[in-house]
């Protein structure tokens, strides 16, 4: 009642801000059959019938957010080896990182990256996470850390309380590029620009890692950018108060290009 009545009005923009409750959260109860996919759709639409032209805009991209989330189910129930192998076997010689000691900073919400961090403190404070933060947490997972996308979705599994298992393994296979309709490889969020674009004021940021609360906005986003004095004024000192980034952003995504460049290559060898 509450979505349909003010959640409706401007979703497409809203959705995308993960301070704004701009979002239905009704995925735990979808997962768990308190409320049927279509229940939910033939809701939204009888709400329809009162909106205007431009809310209904807004009103069919929810619907085909559920449609999506319908396709996952397709996809589990055709590929039943979903959750665990790459729906597109060329990614089977994808050359993951073995051990990863960066996974462990990720899953504490330790990475030096203030969105990623926000995210995945959420994620283990409340078993939520906003769904942009989703995207961006994992792409930096598997493109910026080459972490396989299993080892994020077994964290996701084991955190969220929306947990699904046709939604978790489709989603972390379309942002690894190995699933249907999946990511272009060369799409990486960058976890700076996500927050200055969708957390320009630091609301997310600093609901989830209070420790920058005295930085200047400016440096909100990447704080290792701030001068050492700026950091003093604000009690910070990096790798003690709040860690240094574990990872360079722009040599990370050299990385991951040139191994999906390779990987493609290796494939169209093989055909």
């Amino acid at each position: 009642a509450r979505f349909t009545q003010s959640g409706l009005e401007g979703y497409m923009e809203r959705r995308n801000f993960p301070a704004d409750l701009g979002v239905s959260r009704l995925s735990p109860y979808l997962h768990f059959g308190q409320i049927s996919s279509q229940n939910v759709w033939h809701i939204v639409e009888s709400a329809a019938e009162q909106k205007n032209e431009k809310t209904r805009l807004n009103i069919d991209h929810f619907l085909r957010e559920l449609v999506w989330r319908e396709f996952s189910y397709y996809l589990l129930y055709h590929f039943p080896t979903l959750p665990y192998s790459n729906l597109q076997e060329r990614f089977n010689e994808f050359p993951w990182m073995s051990v990863s000691p960066e996974l462990k900073a990720w899953q504490r919400g330790l990475t030096g990256y203030p969105l990623v961090d926000a995210g995945m403190r959420e994620l283990w404070q409340t078993g939520y996470m906003h769904n942009r933060v989703r995207m961006v947490v994992a792409s930096f997972l598997v493109k910026n850390l080459l972490v396989h996308w299993k080892s994020g979705a077994d964290w996701f599994w084991d955190c969220l309380v929306d947990a699904d298992l046709a939604s978790n393994s489709a989603g972390w296979q379309w942002v690894a590029g190995s699933g249907a309709d999946a990511a272009p490889f060369f799409r990486i969020f960058n976890p700076v620009t996500q927050s200055e674009k969708f957390d320009s004021e630091g609301k997310y940021i600093l609901s989830y890692v209070p420790e920058l609360k005295n930085l200047p906005k400016k440096y909100l986003h990447a704080p290792w950018l701030a001068p050492k004095p700026i950091l003093d004024a604000a009690g910070i000192v990096l790798g003690l108060d709040y860690p240094n980034p574990i990872v360079d952003l722009k040599s990370s995504r050299s990385r991951a290009l040139s191994a999906f460049q390779e990987q493609r290559a290796r494939s169209a060898r093989s055909q």
